[in-house]
C-alpha cells in the first residue's frame, strides 16, 4: 500500500462518512448501486432525500423491474439527467432476467448494463463486495489532478488515461471499499472545487498543488464555449374547470418520458397553427413570465403561453391530482398556475 491510500484510510476513519443512508452493513448492492447512479450528477445533500424516497416507493430490483416507467419518472422528476432513471429501470429488468433478482459481482456483467460505465462499476463493486476496482468519478479526478499537476483537461483522451493509471496505482489491495468511499469523501468534503481545505487534508504532504500553491488551476479548466439559446413556446392549455393538459415526450433527448406541455417554435405563426391544431375553437388567454433552463450545452428560453380550450378536448387532468413525472420547467410554471 503506498503513502496516499494509506494516509487518506487514517484520515477517514475519524472522519470519513459512515452514515449515509446507503451505506449500511452488509452493503445492499441494490441500495449501492441506485446511489452511485444518483451520484454520478448531482451532490450527496441532494440525493439523500431523493435515495430514501426511491427506495421507499422501489424496494428492490423486483419491484422496481415491475414498475412503470412513468412511476419511475415520477419519483426522478426534479433530479434531472432522467436518462439514470430509465437505465435504472431497464438494468432491474435486465437483472431479474439473467441474474435472477440478484445484481451481478462480476465487473464486465456490471458494465454491461445500461448507463454503468467503468467507473460506477468499480464503486458499486469495491463498496458492496470489497472488490479490488478503482474509480475515477468528479471528485476523484480533481483529487488526482492536485495531487499529481495533471496538465490538461480530463475531458482529454490523454489526460483521462493518466488519470486512470494513477487512480490504478493508489487503489490498495485492502480495506478497497472503504478507500474508495475514502477518497470520493476528501474530493466532496475537503478538495472542492473551490476554496479547498489544504489545511485539514491528510496527504498535503505529496499534494504537488499544494506545494507549489497551484490548487485552483487543477484540474485544468475546460476550454470555455459560448452556449447558444434556443426559443420554444410551451403551451398551457387549460379548460373552464382549471385543468391542464399533459402529453408524454419521446422517450429519447432531453426530458425523456416526461409529461410536458404541448411545444413549439416561439414564432407567432407556429404558435397559432399548433393551437388552431389542438382545438379549432381555442384562443389564447395569458402569456406567463420566461423560464430559462440551462442544459449542458445550450440555454433554453421558454415562453409559457396559457390557452383556453372548449369542453370538447378529452386528456385534461387536475393540476392537484398529477401523479406523473414533469421537468423542472413545467413545474416552474405550474407553480405560476396555481
Amino acid at each position: 500500500m503506498t503513502k496516499f491510500p494509506r494516509k487518506l484510510l487514517a484520515w477517514f476513519d475519524i472522519f470519513g462518512r459512515k452514515n449515509l443512508p446507503w451505506q449500511t452493513k452488509p452493503a445492499n448492492a441494490y441500495h449501492v448501486w441506485v446511489s452511485e447512479i444518483m451520484l454520478q450528477q448531482t451532490q450527496v445533500t441532494t440525493v439523500i432525500d431523493y435515495f430514501n424516497n426511491f427506495i421507499h416507493h422501489f424496494p428492490s430490483p423486483a419491484i422496481l423491474a415491475d414498475a412503470s416507467e412513468d412511476s419511475v419518472l415520477a419519483q426522478w422528476a426534479g433530479l434531472g439527467y432522467y436518462a439514470r432513471a430509465r437505465n435504472l429501470h431497464k438494468s432491474a429488468k435486465i437483472i431479474m432476467q439473467d441474474y435472477q433478482g440478484v445484481f451481478p459481482d462480476n465487473i464486465e456483467q456490471v458494465v454491461a448494463l445500461p448507463g454503468i460505465g467503468e467507473s460506477t462499476a468499480g464503486a458499486i463493486l469495491s463498496i458492496s463486495f470489497n472488490q479490488n476496482h478503482a474509480i475515477l468519478d468528479g471528485n476523484v479526478k480533481r483529487v488526482l489532478s492536485r495531487y499529481h499537476q495533471v496538465k490538461g483537461h480530463y475531458g482529454q483522451a490523454q489526460t483521462l488515461k493518466q488519470l486512470w493509471a494513477l487512480a490504478k496505482q493508489h487503489t490498495p489491495n485492502t480495506r478497497n471499499n472503504d478507500y474508495t468511499q475514502a477518497i470520493m469523501d476528501l474530493g466532496a468534503t475537503l478538495c472542492t472545487r473551490s476554496n479547498p481545505d489544504c489545511g485539514r487534508c491528510p496527504v498535503q504532504q505529496g499534494c504537488q498543488a499544494y506545494r507549489h500553491n497551484t490548487q485552483t488551476e487543477y484540474p485544468n479548466p475546460k476550454p470555455k464555449k459560448n452556449k447558444p439559446s434556443r426559443r420554444i413556446a410551451m403551451l398551457i392549455y387549460q379548460n373552464k374547470q382549471g385543468q391542464i393538459y399533459l402529453e408524454k415526450r419521446p422517450s429519447k433527448g432531453i426530458w425523456g418520458g416526461l409529461w410536458s406541455f404541448v411545444e413549439c417554435e416561439d414564432s407567432s405563426q407556429d404558435i397559432m397553427r399548433t393551437i388552431q391544431q389542438f382545438d379549432a375553437s381555442a384562443h389564447i388567454n395569458k402569456t406567463l413570465k420566461p423560464i430559462k433552463h440551462s442544459f449542458t450545452h445550450y440555454h433554453l428560453i421558454i415562453n409559457p403561453i396559457v390557452v383556453n380550450c372548449s369542453e370538447q378536448v378529452q386528456g385534461f387532468q387536475s393540476i392537484s391530482q398529477l401523479e406523473v413525472g414533469v421537468p423542472t420547467p413545467v413545474n416552474k410554471i405550474l407553480a405560476q398556475l396555481i
